[in-house]
């Protein structure tokens, strides 16, 4: 693995708030300087990762906080400040972009999405493409009908910014995390006595599942048996409950949180744990199983900093072969938290650190350190796992880079049951779309740039546009072992 800072001009020296990547490869990042931009990464001749600026779009008014590709591939949906939304679509026009002496096919708008009145901090793509969440700091979460370019509903629970959304992969629950110190969890209503059920066309949509929805679960304090001087006071008084996530007090706009591409479980970043009232609070990501949110089954140790944010790598891997132990159990068995059959690679960032875990074993694979000089803000990982994208307040990205099967060997789709087949192939961007193609015809009055999107084997220029004062950390790798192990709950006493 090589991780190297790019030493660009990203977006004009302003914060990075947001990376993300199309199955093509192509990167795309927001910032403060009001432009969605897209980027080539590849490997120059030492193996090192570079980035070729292919273009950027134009629409913006103010600072772009959040960048995601859809699923199917076929739409990119922008946020930001003052609650401005876009949806962006691929172009067969022939345009020239503005100082270019080429003209490239590129992306353009496909509809503005009109609703919030304040910023817009993260958003999420339904698995099938057909509908979006967005979490904003008007304290409301927005689910939008794509198609429709409307808005389906709100949810109005929290009483903080909303900082995080996530959307389950089976499209079964929609999740938010606030300031307030909660994190929500939405879905469907039980059935009702004499309703009947929806058509099995309607139900297969996402954007439909969202008639019905409601908050099923608030994930925000655990029990702790009350300290006293006898066992006899202990059991008269009554247990405290103590905060599993911090308040708006945390030194960063985001909480983002995800799904593994299987859905089998849910991390949640902006972690706190105490081992009892008065013990110092040690920063964590929690880690609930689908469907159990009564409390967590995992907390992740992190660094000295709080977790803000957490990305998955869209591919799953075979489980490696462990060492059998003195009491007749293997490695698998007697370690590993996580009973799958297959592994898992995701990375957690710290707001000065990135943490890669396996979930085959209970420490992690690494951390990487001394990337950037100010807070990381997002991550992602490009849908063949051979690169790692990381953004940061100081106007930078860092680039990590696997070869070939250092993560592991991937598992075939053909040996996955169907229903993680699709959930992957959604996690990769490369899902059939909804039966209804979303391509909304409203488009709004900003005019839209133009940006390429070849695949990364297209040769373009290195991007030359270097910044003329330098880190003062060059964001070379340094790998070291985690020392810290992955603590099992099995309690919430013990939580």
């Amino acid at each position: 693995m090589r991780v190297k800072t790019i030493q660009i001009v990203w977006h004009e020296k302003k914060p990075v708030y947001s990376v993300d990547f199309h199955s093509s490869g192509v990167l795309a990042t927001g910032g403060g300087d009001k432009d969605v931009k897209l980027w080539e990464v590849k490997l120059d001749s030492e193996q090192n990762p570079v980035v070729t600026h292919l273009g950027h779009l134009m629409g913006h008014t103010r600072a772009v906080n959040t960048v995601r590709f859809a699923p199917s591939g076929q739409l990119l949906a922008s946020a930001g400040v003052g609650g401005e939304m876009y949806l962006w679509k691929p172009s067969t026009e022939t345009q020239k972009v503005f100082g270019s002496e080429e003209t490239d096919p590129g992306w353009k708008t496909s509809a503005a999405l009109r609703g919030h009145t304040d910023d817009v901090q993260d958003l999420a793509w339904a698995p099938d493409s057909s509908a979006l969440i967005s979490g904003s700091i008007e304290n409301i979460c927005i689910i939008w009908d794509v198609e429709a370019g409307a808005r389906k509903c709100r949810l109005e629970d929290h009483r903080h910014y909303v900082q995080g959304v996530t959307w389950d992969p089976a499209s079964e629950f929609v999740i938010s995390q606030s300031a307030d110190r909660t994190c929500r969890v939405y879905g469907p209503k039980g059935p009702v006595l004499g309703k009947k059920k929806a058509k099995k066309s309607q139900a297969a949509s996402s954007v439909n599942m969202v008639l019905d929805m409601q908050c099923l679960h608030v994930l925000s304090k655990r029990a702790m048996p009350a300290s006293g001087p006898s066992e006899h006071e202990q059991e008269d008084s009554k247990p405290q409950r103590l905060s599993l996530f911090q308040d708006e007090q945390l030194n960063s706009f985001f909480r983002r949180l995800a799904w593994s591409p299987d859905g089998s479980f849910l991390v949640v970043p902006c972690g706190q744990y105490k081992q009892t009232a008065d013990s110092p609070t040690l920063f964590t990501a929690y880690v609930y199983a689908r469907g159990h949110w009564a409390q967590p089954f995992l907390r992740l140790p992190a660094t000295n900093k709080a977790v803000v944010a957490v990305r998955f790598c869209p591919q799953l891997f075979s489980l490696r072969d462990c060492p059998q132990q003195d009491n007749g159990l293997s490695g698998n068995q007697q370690q590993q938290p996580f009973q799958l059959p297959y592994r898992m690679v995701f990375a957690i960032a710290t707001l000065d650190s990135i943490i890669i875990y396996d979930t085959q074993q209970p420490t992690p694979i690494a951390v990487l350190g001394s990337l950037h000089f100010e807070a990381v803000t997002d991550l992602a990982w490009s849908c063949d796992g051979a690169f790692l994208a990381i953004s940061s307040y100081d106007g930078y990205c860092s680039i990590a880079s696997f070869d070939k099967g250092e993560l592991g060997e991937f598992v075939l789709a053909a040996d996955l049951p169907p229903h993680i087949r699709e959930r992957v192939a959604c996690a990769a961007k490369q899902a059939a779309p909804a039966a209804s193609t979303p391509h909304p015809h409203k488009t709004p009055g900003p005019a839209s740039g133009s940006a390429s999107m070849p695949p990364p084997s297209t040769s373009q220029a290195t991007a030359d546009r270097t910044v003329p004062r330098t880190p003062r950390r060059c964001g070379e790798l340094r790998l070291k072992l985690f020392d810290c192990h992955i603590h099992a709950i099995s309690s919430i006493a013990e939580c």
